[in-house]
């Protein structure tokens, strides 16, 4: 099972239980799915990350 699902030691994994079976799933792609549906509200030339490091700086420098 770990190789099918491409898992190395320490990776982290998603238990779920969906009707009465228990799914397992890499955290990674679990992200991955998410990053893929938010993906379309954000333009493709703007990185959230930076926006919100300079938030967080523009936040320090009025404190």
């Amino acid at each position: 099972m770990r190789r099918m699902l491409a898992l190395a030691d320490g990776d982290t994994v998603l238990l779920e239980v969906v009707d009465g079976e228990i799914h397992v799933r890499p955290l990674r792609d679990a992200v991955s799915r998410v990053q893929a549906r938010l993906r379309k509200y954000v333009p493709a030339d703007t990185s959230l990350s930076e926006e919100l490091i300079a938030d967080r700086r523009a936040e320090a420098a009025g404190e």
